[in-house]
């Protein structure tokens, strides 16, 4: 591994400082033994859940046990992996602004409470790699001008001109803080609590190197680089996607591929297709990425009943490399990225969306361009009521359509993530976000376990039936190979208002017809346009609303969805 790593560090570093942090590395990595327990690297069981460690809460219990405890009792053995959202102590952004990397925030529990939940569980913990907490003591030291932090965080010289770096947010990008040195302008990417490392301190990346480390240590085998896009800047370009920012990736994976087979890295990176498929590399970079064009697309297909934008844009995914594949998922801690649906819907198609998420109760948040104007960035709403409604206005087929925008993201190549929300059919926490002043907070909400058992204990409520379908869901999955992250998909271009996916495994002969009607209306298609004949015999595998078979075609009801297995005729 160390000629490797040096030829890594050397697109960073130069000189005898390359060799003489290859051996740091080294050092930190010679003790280490990470058991390999997989027999592949993926399969068509893995399902993640995106949650924060204390999104249900229990008395008498941590609520890390009161979360393992609620998946046990509703969703068991369904859940291969759950990604826990940063659960450091931090000072804003529900976390990711961390004071302090290596300690579980007030009121969490311990590392045994962590450790239990990995018995059942593969976790995944985040890296918050690009900036820190202002409280945080290595700032501290920066601000009294001590070492070490003194050198840790990166500052720009007074008039310098920024205005050609990519912002993804509206704050001033240049903060100033008052040190034992005077004032000094420090990078802000996203707030001014949050800090940027300077990553031209070597010792910057030894000491993130050794928290990845610690958190394989302590039971995650899957780690998110968050924010990863921006980490290194230079003055003079738009300090997004460096090369140095790939070689970092590829220096994490390349630790990680020597710790242990099973350990994923998953880079968190809200930006346009073309700009987030290169953190696959050549297979040598990312393990996995998010698909972050689905959720605008998909909202897009459902309020607007036409899947032309979603269909031509799965049909032009390409295949990752061996060994990499998608994360797919509608809603997580984040709002749905307007971004990665540029160059793909129109200004009057993303007007469309955002209009929608309005209407519904969502907010908007904007980013700054280089030339000062503002841009939708992200739109803020809980998933379950983005779809209330569609461009018409709100209907009765609130939950037909959410369950079908779930099964619809389960159904594409790749590793599919529900939202812990997404579980309870959550609407728009208002209070939340009145109370916090951050449109974020909408899609945010904590909940205690009694307020979770009141809320599934309707059989007839929304949040019961939506569960009972994602458990019916997932468990018609695992059983199906053709679903393994890496089987091959083929979108067909029906129909404007159904998406209709081939997904096959040829090591497992398996072959799955996945069709979804995205409109308020039933819709009838021919059997040869979806590759079947018409006595070719084709097995119901899961069904949700009505699929009729009429000899020569199918008629689905509206927002009907249908995974069907497919034999030889």
């Amino acid at each position: 591994m160390n000629t490797r790593v040096q030829e890594l560090l050397g697109v960073l570093y130069d000189g005898p400082i390359v060799e003489t942090t290859a051996q740091r590395i080294e050092a930190r990595l010679q003790h280490t033994t990470i058991p390999s327990t997989r027999s592949e690297a993926w399969s068509a069981s893995d399902v993640l859940l995106i949650t924060y460690a204390d999104s249900i809460q229990g008395e008498g219990e941590s609520p890390i046990r009161s979360l393992g405890r609620f998946l046990n009792d509703w969703l068991p053995g369904l859940m291969a992996q759950v990604h826990l959202l940063p659960f450091f102590p931090y000072t804003s952004d529900d976390g990711f602004a961390v004071a302090d990397y290596r300690q579980l925030g007030p009121g969490l529990g311990g590392w045994d409470d962590v450790k239990a939940l990995s018995e059942d569980h593969e976790l995944m913990f985040d890296l918050v790699i690009n900036h820190a907490s202002s409280a945080h003591p290595f700032f501290q030291d920066f601000l009294n001008d001590s070492p070490p932090g003194h050198r840790y965080f990166l500052t720009a010289a007074e008039g310098v001109d920024v205005s050609g770096v990519t912002r993804p947010r509206a704050s001033p990008l240049l903060q100033t803080f008052d040190t034992a040195k005077g004032p000094q302008q420090v990078w802000c990417t996203f707030s001014r609590d949050q800090v940027d490392w300077d990553f031209s301190n070597p010792d910057v990346l030894l000491e993130f190197i050794d928290v990845f480390v610690g958190y394989i240590e302590c039971g995650s085998t899957w780690i998110r680089m968050d924010a990863i896009a921006y980490l290194w800047k230079e003055v003079g370009t738009d300090c997004v996607h460096r090369p140095q920012t790939h070689a970092v990736v590829k220096l994490f994976r390349a630790i990680a591929d020597a710790l242990s087979s099973d350990i994923k890295i998953l880079t968190e990176t809200n930006v346009p297709l073309a700009e987030n498929l290169r953190y696959f590399g050549h297979g040598d970079e990312a393990h996995i990425i998010y698909n972050f064009s689905l959720p605008p697309l998909l909202v897009h297909a459902l309020v607007t009943g036409n899947g032309r934008h979603l269909s031509q844009w799965c049909a032009s995914l390409p295949t990752p490399p061996p060994g990499c594949t998608f994360l797919n998922f509608t809603a997580s801690h984040d709002g749905i990225g307007i971004r990665p649906a540029e160059g793909i819907l129109s200004d009057a198609q993303i007007g469309e969306l955002t209009g929608c998420i309005e209407r519904f109760g969502g907010r908007v948040s904007h980013r700054q361009r280089p030339d000062g104007s503002l841009s939708p960035y992200e739109a803020n709403i809980a998933l379950f009521d983005a779809l209330k409604g569609t461009v018409a206005g709100e209907d009765r087929w609130q939950v037909e359509r959410f369950v079908l925008s779930q099964g619809l993201m389960m159904a594409m190549a790749g590793v599919p993530a529900l939202y812990y929300n997404s579980l309870l059919a959550a609407p728009n926490h208002l209070a939340g976000m009145a109370e916090t002043g951050r449109n974020r907070t909408i899609n945010r909400k904590k909940w205690t376990t009694d307020e979770v058992d009141a809320r599934l204990a309707d059989e007839d409520g929304p949040a019961r039936r939506v569960l009972t379908e994602l458990r019916t869901m997932l468990s018609a999955r695992r059983d199906l190979p053709a679903f393994h992250p890496e089987a091959d998909q083929q979108c067909l271009p029906v129909d404007d208002r159904l998406f209709v996916l081939i997904r096959s495994s040829g090591a497992a002969d398996s072959r799955v017809l996945c069709l979804f009607n995205l409109t308020d209306q039933s819709v009838q298609v021919d059997k040869s346009a979806l590759a079947l004949q018409a006595k070719q015999p084709i097995r119901e595998r899961y069904v949700n609303g009505e699929v009729v078979d009429q000899g020569g075609a199918l008629e689905l009801s509206p927002y009907a969805m249908a995974w069907f297995e497919m034999t030889s005729a």
